[in-house]
């Protein structure tokens, strides 16, 4: 879930413009503060004057400090910008005689802010507020419309999103399930023979297979819900085996191989000691393994 976060941290980054730098520039008629954004900016500006104090608020708009700047302009004696909740502040120490212009570039990267006597000839970008202190100003805000769009695309990039990480979700589940149910080819037969492995039909004989590259079951019987007895017929040789949680050579066979299923019965009930010591010393199977497997290998 991890991956979501930057999704859902995404319409932060939609709602307002981040100031990245400010430049101050003291001409003889006039002080200009130019503001850079990274993004177009398209909030709202608002100003207010009481006295020789202008405050200017930039809604949608944020700056990570405060930043103060201290002039001798006969214009502007004092410029600070402030970060706040929901927009920045900029409050600005001016003459009496002063008013202040406020104009975008032609793309809303960079705004100004213009600090000029009443006298002077009109701002030739156009003036975007009023210079009677009882006024508010407005920058163009976004249409509706515009909004409602980008709204729409995070909902759309989250719904993707969670859609792509459920499906990955349920692939995985299913890929493990099968290989948990998977079964494991026993030891005693490479993959290649076990799996040309058919059951034998349920009849009191099974032919001896002729086919030295194939494993056909001659007969089988349950011991319990985990273990199986089997004779195994492999090439010229017979094998009874036991079969569990690990595959156990119990004999192997060339001649006297059990043709029918009361012969078998007889062999496992010659055998029962042998089994019966499998299960008793179920805590040492391992060292059991080991000894069968040599066994299996034509160790004795």
């Amino acid at each position: 879930m991890r991956y979501l976060v930057p999704l859902l941290l995404l319409p932060a980054f939609l709602w307002g413009a981040k100031i990245l730098s400010y430049n101050i520039y003291d001409r003889n008629d006039r002080v200009d503060v130019m503001l850079t954004f990274d993004t177009p900016y398209e909030g709202v500006l608002r100003q207010n004057r009481v006295g020789n104090t202008f405050t200017i608020k930039l809604e949608e708009a944020f700056i990570d400090d405060p930043k103060v700047k201290t002039l001798t302009s006969k214009y502007l004696s004092k410029l600070s910008i402030s970060p706040k909740e929901d927009h920045t502040e900029i409050t600005a120490d001016v003459s009496n005689d002063v008013i202040m212009q406020a104009s975008k570039t032609s793309d809303s990267y960079g705004l100004r802010l213009r600090f000029i006597s009443p006298s002077a000839p009109a701002n030739p970008l156009g003036t975007i507020a009023s210079p009677d202190a009882t006024t508010v100003g407005a920058l163009p805000t976004k249409k509706g419309n515009e909004f409602e769009q980008s709204y729409y695309v995070v909902i759309a990039i989250l719904v993707i999103g969670i859609a792509i990480l459920f499906w990955l979700k349920q692939n995985i589940a299913k890929r493990t399930d099968a290989m948990k149910h998977e079964p494991k080819t026993p030891w005693l037969f490479d993959k290649s023979t076990a799996s040309e492995s058919k059951p034998a039909p349920a009849s009191n004989k099974a032919p001896i297979s002729t086919d030295s590259g194939g494993i056909h079951i001659r007969f089988q019987k349950s011991l319990d819900n985990s273990h199986t007895v089997a004779m195994l017929d492999y090439g010229t040789m017979s094998y009874l085996v036991l079969l569990g949680n690990n595959t156990i050579l119990l004999d192997k066979f060339q001649d006297n191989v059990p043709v029918t299923q009361n012969d078998f019965e007889a062999l496992l009930q010659a055998k029962h000691r042998e089994l019966d010591g499998y299960f008793q010393l179920a805590p040492a199977q391992d060292e059991v393994f080991d000894t069968y497997k040599e066994k299996a290998s034509g160790v004795y």
